[in-house]
């Protein structure tokens, strides 16, 4: 039998949509620019904030790259690799999302025109990769070294992290609150430096204005208070954290007691009440005056304690049983028997705050004057509390990458600005048509000043074309001020490690993209 080698041969489901050719690229740029687009008015401190309506009825407005791109339902696959890209910054770094989106946008816009003249796309990449290096490497000549000692330029780099937000109305206090909390938390292990955002916690007061706000060395709990008589503020508090129930231990397998006498009935609830007694007094001599438990207590346990002014807060989970032992030093006790004085931690002060009852939690526990290295930032206010609070996480996690890595930049586009000269310095050297690539990444890097000159309410090419010139006159520490003049940012600084890091991941998505030539749908769009 003869068989025609024309026939076609179907290997993928009838819905499958191929695309191939420029027509792949130019579609995923176009994605990538629009993505962009969204992002780019929201930059510096000058950048407005966008409404997110979800499709639960929620509403919010926010000027959070991370949080914008995290919120958008995206369909396009290459602008779902620039969301991954966003995500990656803020997993690694836990700022700079915008910026890092802005400049991959700027880089497939840029190999978008170079692909429409016919240059191939290996070509491109080449030389951003190459362009890269370059900019590495000169960004790597302007590193400025950060001691944990160095307040004044720590806070800076808090500063610089809250341009922008909500949090910028207070962005003096703030800042000082994110170094002191720092300091607070920072330990040397070893050789190593221990300063982990994680170790600075955060809570709503929902009272007063942003003003309000305050550090607290210790931790603060909603947590309803058993008794009426344990509110009320303690000084110089000993801590006991118990991972065990605070009542006598209950019976492993079902029994029935049957009583012949009324006398028995009565000794039985005799010796249950001494238990009580006895557990309550083991409690008492080991000296605390806070219990920390993660069980239930028992009532005529509980109001042994208050009779001693004690205060027992029950039903913690191990999270917060870790962190009040982390902040007041004491030890978590698995058996109540097995707890001492060396056992205890210290606060210098516990307050019960006791609400009127309502279906919530309005209580509030505040255990403060601890030593440990965690401490609590309480954020008051009515309005926008959540957006303030993502605003400071950002900037301690910024503050805390700069502390552990010992470097920063200065920030206003200025560190892009001159990676952009060294860049564009380099291509002169290159004889082929990687020059080409090397150059578009140069224009690439002017996108975050530009933008911040826009926002800004400045002409972005003349302050553009004034940066480049005073950078190669009065050096790499000039950039665009907050209100789009182009000046001194030497107090404007970022962590070395967040530019380097978003050119690095930003130029890798767009090779990775550039690289694509085919998109097989299988859903047919």
């Amino acid at each position: 039998m003869e068989t025609s080698s024309d026939a076609p041969v179907i290997i993928v489901r009838e819905q499958t949509r191929v695309t191939s050719g420029p027509e792949v690229q130019q579609k995923i740029i176009h994605a990538c620019r629009a993505l962009a687009s969204i992002l780019r008015g929201t930059l510096g401190p000058r950048g407005l904030d966008k409404g997110l309506y979800k499709s639960n009825g929620e509403f919010a407005i926010t000027s959070d790259g991370a949080r914008i791109i995290n919120d958008l339902l995206i369909k396009n696959p290459g602008a779902k690799l620039l969301v991954s890209l966003g995500k990656s910054q803020e997993s690694v770094i836990g700022d700079g999302v915008t910026t890092t989106v802005l400049f991959a946008g700027a880089l497939l816009d840029e190999a978008g025109r170079l692909l429409r003249t016919g240059v191939h796309p290996l070509v491109i990449v080449d030389g951003y990769q190459a362009a890269l290096s370059h900019a590495l490497t000169r960004l790597d000549e302007l590193e400025i070294t950060v001691t944990g000692d160095d307040r004044d330029m720590l806070t800076q780099v808090a500063c610089t992290a809250l341009s922008g937000r909500v949090a910028a109305a207070e962005s003096e206090m703030f800042s000082t609150m994110i170094v002191d909390a720092l300091d607070t938390v920072t330990q040397q292990q070893g050789d190593s430096t221990r300063c982990e955002a994680e170790d600075v916690l955060f809570a709503k007061s929902e009272e007063g204005a942003l003003s309000d706000s305050r550090l607290i060395r210790g931790v603060v709990w909603k947590k309803r208070i058993p008794l009426a008589r344990m509110a009320g503020e303690r000084t110089d508090v000993r801590i006991a954290v118990l991972h065990a129930d605070l009542k006598p231990a209950d019976l492993r397998r079902d029994a029935e007691i049957e009583f012949s006498e009324v006398s028995a009935y009565e000794e039985f609830i005799a010796v249950q009440e001494q238990a009580r007694e006895q557990l309550a007094e083991c409690l008492l001599a080991s000296g605390a005056d806070l219990f920390c438990c993660s069980g239930e207590v028992d009532r005529s346990v509980l109001h042994k304690l208050a009779t001693a002014d004690a205060l027992v807060i029950a039903d913690l989970d191990e999270q917060q049983l870790r962190q009040v032992a982390q902040a007041s030093g004491a030890n978590v006790v698995e058996h109540i028997t097995d707890l001492g004085k060396d056992d205890l931690g210290r606060a210098a002060s516990v307050n019960a705050e006791s609400r009127q009852e309502t279906d919530e939690v309005q209580d509030r526990i505040i255990i403060d004057g601890c030593e440990g290295p965690l401490v609590t930032c309480s954020i008051a206010g009515t309005a926008s509390v959540e957006e303030v609070i993502r605003g400071l996480y950002d900037a301690l996690r910024a503050t805390s990458l700069t502390i552990r890595e010992g470097a920063a930049l200065t920030g206003a586009g200025s560190a892009h600005m001159a990676a952009s000269l060294s860049v564009i310095e380099a291509a002169e050297a290159v004889g082929d048509r990687t020059r080409l690539g090397i150059e578009a990444y140069s224009r690439a890097l002017e996108v975050i000043p530009w933008t911040l000159a826009s926002n800004a309410g400045a002409d972005a090419l003349d302050a553009l074309l004034e940066l480049r010139a005073s950078q190669r006159k009065a050096g790499p520490a000039t950039g665009i001020r907050a209100d789009g003049t182009v000046g001194d940012v030497s107090d404007v600084l970022e962590p070395a490690q967040s530019i380097i890091h978003s050119l690095a991941a930003a130029t890798e998505t767009a090779c990775c993209l550039l690289r694509c030539d085919q998109v097989i749908s299988a859903r047919g769009d």
